[in-house]
C-alpha cells in the first residue's frame, strides 16, 4: 500500500512539474509579438533581408511600400558596372532605405566586388558596406547601419557579378535631419550622386 501512495505521489509531481513546464513554454511564445520593435525586433528582419537581397538577382521585401521599377538616377563606373538608384525613403525608426540595383553591362564578369564594402578591417566583403551618404547642408556622413551582430544592414553575398546581371540592392542608413531633402550617396568605385529623399 505504501508503494502505491509512493507512485501516486511521484506522479502527481510529474504532472506539476509538466504543468509548470507547459505554461512557462505558452508564456515564452505568447512574448515573441508583444515586444515594442527594439533592436533584437529590427535586427532579425534586417537579417531576414540581408539573405533575400544578398543571393544575386533575389526579389527586396520592403514592406508595404513598392519599389520604383526605374531608377531616377545612374552612375558607371570605369569596369562597365552601372548603379541604378531607385529612391532613397525616409522610414519611420529613424533610418532612411536606398533601392537600387547593380547591373553588370561589360563583356566580362566583375570581381572587384570587395571593393563596395570598404577598408574597413572585419566587414564582409560581399556587402555594400563602403556605401556612404553626405548631408552637405548639415556638414555630416552617415555610414551603413549595422545590426546587433555588426552585420550591415544592407545586400551581401556579392562575391562576383557576371557580365550581364542585373542585381537588386538596398542599403539602410541613420537618417539625416527632416529638413534634409537631398543628399549625396556614393558607394566606392562610382562617382558620387545627388539624390533626394522621399517620404
Amino acid at each position: 500500500m505504501s508503494m502505491w501512495r509512493t507512485s501516486r505521489a511521484a506522479q502527481g509531481i510529474a504532472a506539476a512539474a509538466l504543468a509548470v513546464g507547459l505554461a512557462l513554454s505558452a508564456a515564452g511564445c505568447g512574448s515573441g509579438n508583444d515586444g515594442d520593435g527594439g533592436d533584437d525586433g529590427k535586427s532579425s528582419e534586417s537579417s531576414q533581408g540581408q539573405d533575400k537581397n544578398g543571393q544575386a538577382g533575389g526579389s527586396q521585401d520592403q514592406g508595404e511600400e513598392e519599389v520604383p521599377e526605374e531608377p531616377i538616377v545612374e552612375v558607371k563606373n570605369q569596369a562597365g558596372v552601372v548603379l541604378g538608384v531607385m529612391e532613397i525613403r525616409r522610414d519611420s525608426g529613424g533610418f532612411v532605405t536606398l533601392n537600387g540595383e547593380l547591373e553588370n553591362t561589360g563583356e566580362e564578369s566583375y570581381l572587384d566586388t570587395h571593393l563596395w564594402a570598404g577598408s574597413e578591417e572585419g566587414v564582409d566583403k560581399t556587402s555594400l558596406m563602403g556605401a556612404t551618404l553626405v548631408d552637405g547642408d548639415g556638414k555630416k556622413r552617415y555610414y551603413a547601419l549595422r545590426d546587433t551582430d555588426k552585420r550591415c544592414l544592407c545586400t551581401s553575398g556579392l562575391s562576383i557579378l557576371d557580365a550581364g546581371k542585373t542585381v537588386p540592392v538596398y542599403i539602410q542608413f541613420p537618417a539625416p535631419p527632416d529638413d534634409t531633402t537631398e543628399v549625396e550617396f556614393q558607394l566606392p568605385t562610382f562617382p558620387p550622386v545627388t539624390v533626394e529623399i522621399t517620404d
